[in-house]
């Protein structure tokens, strides 16, 4: 399995990385978090990536 970064996904959408934390705080986009606090890191699967644009392929 293949892991994304916050910025990797926000360069691959074209949207800015703030975005791409809004949608995995709000549930929208599937995420793992690594560590604690302000200073964790998040990661994102392709699989999970995959899901998030056919759900709002659409919209």
């Amino acid at each position: 399995m293949e892991f994304l970064t916050n910025d990797e996904v926000a360069k691959n959408l074209r949207v800015h990385p703030r975005t791409v934390d809004r949608w995995l705080k709000r549930g929208m986009l599937k995420g793992y978090k690594l560590g604690k606090g302000k200073t964790a890191l998040w990661r994102i699967s392709k699989s999970e990536l995959n899901k998030f644009l056919e759900k709002h392929k659409n919209k």
